[in-house]
């Protein structure tokens, strides 16, 4: 009779060490699937392995009165103050805009990621800026346009930044 009984502990004691490696499997797995959740998001591994489209070269939209044009001057949008854009901004008789104060904000659209807005430079019949990209994306550029004696008005654009090739 004493030997099923040790049979028994025996069976138990593997069961119950089969459990704790399974129960330290689970646990080690479910943080090693945490810390990739937070890397693909969080660190923009997602945007690397899978990147954003960069929008289109040129966009338009209305700002109040102004009718704003956009274009990537330097082709793709990276991560980084490599990035120019040129802004047409014209009133609704098609007259170039000059002399407003010009900014544009870029707010990254799926997390908050603080950056500086941007003054732009006027040159040419053009308002140029060069906002900085904290990370890979997709992001919203806010143009706010002050011109004088007109109260301020925006014009979004969407764009689609990368990580460097």
């Amino acid at each position: 009779m004493m030997i099923p009984v040790a049979r028994r502990t025996t069976d138990a004691g593997a069961r119950s060490r089969r459990q704790r490696r399974i129960a330290h499997g689970v646990i080690i797995g479910s943080g090693l699937l945490v810390l990739a959740l937070l890397a693909w998001v969080h660190l923009g591994v997602g945007a690397l392995l899978f990147p954003p489209a960069p929008g289109l070269a040129t966009q338009v939209a209305d700002a109040g009165a102004f009718h704003v044009t956009m274009l990537r001057v330097s082709g793709e949008m990276l991560v980084g103050e490599h990035n120019t854009i040129s802004l047409l901004v014209r009133d609704a008789s098609q007259r170039t805009i000059t002399g407003a104060r010009v900014t544009v904000a870029a707010d990254m659209l799926t997390m908050p990621m603080p950056v500086p807005e941007v003054a732009t430079t006027w040159a040419q019949g053009r308002y140029t800026a060069h906002p900085i990209f904290t990370m890979a994306g997709p992001w919203k550029l806010t143009v706010t346009i002050s011109a004088p004696g007109q109260p301020a008005v925006h014009a979004d654009f969407q764009v689609g930044v990368r990580w460097h090739s």
